[in-house]
């Protein structure tokens, strides 16, 4: 099925917007860092929307985070992305008066797919500033003290999407909110981990310094040693610690896919079980992973992609039955948007 005709049977009609979606989609398919195939898990008519929610993430995470970049350039990008944000959510001109380049023709887009995305389920759109700022504050941020000051970012860079796209995933109980809260925590914490050396090479490091200095570290300790072929013992202890905060949030929020829509469980279901297999790629062989750098998994990586498939086979089957059991993805938002 192409598209096109999952925009039809989302109902969305308007050209422009059916336009954005489509760059949107495409947008994921080279961003999604592994997730692209994890749309084939929902309905047709749901894909689009899961599409902008998670380009928007990573797109905003990208421009955060580009290693070729000076922190000065990223903070402008955001800056420029938000103001066009803004602009289309609330129906004012683009901040440009001239013709649009590629970039800004692409932030158009997934601003105008994403505006549409919350309205239609009825998510806070003009909050996404605030998960901007959160990603702008984190560029001058290059370590954090204790567990109080890392928890600001994690309010507002992980777990203020992470409210919205449970609310996408169709929640049937008063819980999905506080175990979709572990489970995410446990998914960031695990990339902390999986991206160290990426980070300290930014500069930034995201396990708290009163972690490192339970087990008499300083941050020194780990540039020298992280991707260095060395693991020290007291740094093995320290991954050991870290890793066991994230499996006490994951356990903590494991049963949040049996709390959503059915048919939304399966997408969660494979993510859940992508993020355990990280857990032993980071500690065997007396954590060697953080010895040298190591690519990222994925619902296409070779770890996952079999599971994967038989995901997709399986969520096609509970999608059906949903849907002859009077299932339907909600109505579009119709006000349109303003171009």
């Amino acid at each position: 099925m192409t598209i096109v005709q999952e925009l039809d049977l989302a109902g969305i009609t308007d050209s422009g917007l059916r336009a954005d979606y489509i760059t949107t989609s495409q947008l994921f398919r080279k961003i999604g860092r592994g997730r692209y195939l994890g749309r084939f898990m929902f309905p047709a008519a749901k894909r689009s929307y899961f599409d902008a929610f998670i380009t928007f993430v990573a797109y905003v995470d990208n421009l955060a985070d580009d290693i070729n970049h000076s922190v000065e350039v990223r903070a402008r990008r955001l800056d420029e992305w938000e103001r066009t944000y803004m602009a289309i959510a609330k129906g004012d001109p683009l901040p440009v008066d001239r013709p649009l380049s590629l970039s800004e023709q692409t932030d158009a887009s997934l601003a105008r797919a994403l505006v549409h995305t919350l309205r239609t389920w009825d998510l806070p759109y003009l909050r996404v500033p605030d998960f901007v700022d959160g990603h702008r504050k984190a560029l001058t941020t290059y370590e954090y003290a204790n567990d109080e000051a890392l928890d600001e970012f994690l309010e507002t860079v992980t777990l203020l999407p992470a409210g919205w796209i449970n609310q996408i995933f169709e929640p049937q109980s008063a819980e999905a909110e506080e175990l979709c809260r572990h489970t995410i925590t446990a998914f960031q914490l695990l990339d902390f981990l999986w991206d160290l050396r990426e980070d300290l090479d930014l500069g930034r490091l995201y396990l708290p310094m009163e972690h490192l200095a339970r087990f008499g570290l300083e941050r020194e300790d780990l540039n020298r040693q992280i991707g260095s072929g060395h693991i020290s013992d007291p740094v093995r202890e320290l991954m050991r610690f870290e890793i066991g905060l994230a499996k006490k949030h994951l356990d903590a929020g494991r049963s949040w896919p049996q709390t959503l829509h059915p048919t939304s469980r399966t997408f969660m279901e494979a993510d859940i079980q992508l993020h355990d297999s990280m857990f032993p790629e980071l500690a065997k062989n007396g954590y060697a992973f953080f010895k040298s750098s190591r690519r990222g998994l994925g619902l296409t990586s070779g770890l996952m992609i079999t599971r994967t498939a038989a995901a997709i086979a399986r969520a096609r089957k509970i999608n059906q039955q949903s849907i002859r059991g009077g299932y339907r993805v909600r109505a579009p938002f119709q006000n349109g948007i303003t171009e």
